[in-house]
């Protein structure tokens, strides 16, 4: 009789963890279809934006859409200089600046502060290795 009602209750112990097992799994099922659903979703949107990304970018319209709205001219010789030719900030806020001196006659007069290099060929040692541009 013991050995009876032991196994009644074994036997509903493993139903009732079968149950929850598949109800489980059911649930899984569920979530899984509605991921596909949704990568399915993203897969579409991908495309659908890589068309418009090819769509976008066409070399012809993007040509055209420059020419019309940019008003580009092409590049002239006198444009092109090395980067070495460039001066630097520094040197340029200096050609800027103003020092307004006052002279023993009594007249203000500007003076401009001088660049340290000249402004078309600045110093060889600054040019490579500062990097304060």
């Amino acid at each position: 009789m013991k050995l009876g009602i032991i196994g009644l209750a074994l036997a509903l112990l493993a139903a009732a963890g079968l149950y929850t097992m598949k109800d489980r799994v059911q649930h899984r099922e569920r979530e899984l279809r509605g991921l596909h659903v949704a990568i399915a979703a993203e897969r579409l949107a991908l495309d659908r934006l890589r068309a418009e990304w090819a769509a976008l970018t066409q070399p012809g319209r993007i040509a055209r859409l420059a020419a019309a709205y940019l008003e580009l001219q092409p590049a002239r010789p006198d444009q092109i200089v090395r980067v070495e030719a460039i001066p630097l900030r520094a040197d340029l806020e200096d050609a800027k600046r103003q020092l307004i001196v006052r002279l023993p006659s009594g007249a203000d007069v500007p003076l401009r502060l001088k660049p340290t290099a000249p402004l078309t060929a600045p110093a060889v040692g600054r040019a490579q290795g500062s990097g304060a541009r």
